[in-house]
């Protein structure tokens, strides 16, 4: 995994940061790796479809994730540690996928958000100080804080891993 002191820095600020290949990802992560983690797991992972009103399209969640995979155990340990964050028994990682493109709508979340394209082609648009367009791919990783305004847009089908943390950062 790859951070610059830029980077770092950027994080320890809370600022929006992007980091094109953050990870170099030999798994493939598809809808069959998918299909198996919900298998596999059925007493501890929760999923829910997250559903556009207007063109009934569908983007969905597999919560809790972050023990059935090694190396998402591996990321979030990492960055937990890194970056100092008090813990939080909220704090895990979730898999959102989506099997067609499609636009998210605008939100915040209340935790700090390191997001790590999986699969597919994922452009995420942050509106802090400037609405700045961030185009996420395998590998590549965005860091976006807690109460920043964002949206995915989905330009191709996707997968990408969430890590969430909602404590706040010590170093």
């Amino acid at each position: 995994m790859l951070l610059n002191k830029e980077q770092i820095h950027s994080i320890q600020n809370k600022k929006t940061t992007y980091v094109k290949n953050f990870v170099s990802l030999e798994r493939e992560y598809d809808f069959n790796l998918i299909s198996n983690l919900l298998e596999e797991n059925t007493d501890n992972i929760f999923t829910r479809a997250l559903t556009d009103r207007e063109h009934l399209k569908h983007i969905y969640v597999l919560k809790n994730v972050v023990n059935t995979l090694k190396e998402f155990k591996f990321f979030f340990d990492f960055l937990f540690k890194l970056f100092k964050f008090k813990p939080n028994p909220k704090d895990d990682i979730d898999i959102y996928f989506s099997l067609i493109s499609q636009v998210g709508y605008p939100h915040k979340d209340i935790e700090n958000v390191f997001i790590i394209g999986l699969k597919g082609k994922t452009v995420y648009r942050v509106f802090d100080e400037d609405t700045n367009n961030y185009e996420i791919n395998k590998g590549d990783m965005i860091f976006i804080p807690s109460n920043v305004k964002h949206k995915a847009i989905g330009i191709t089908p996707r997968i990408i891993a969430s890590i969430g943390f909602y404590g706040e950062m010590n170093g």
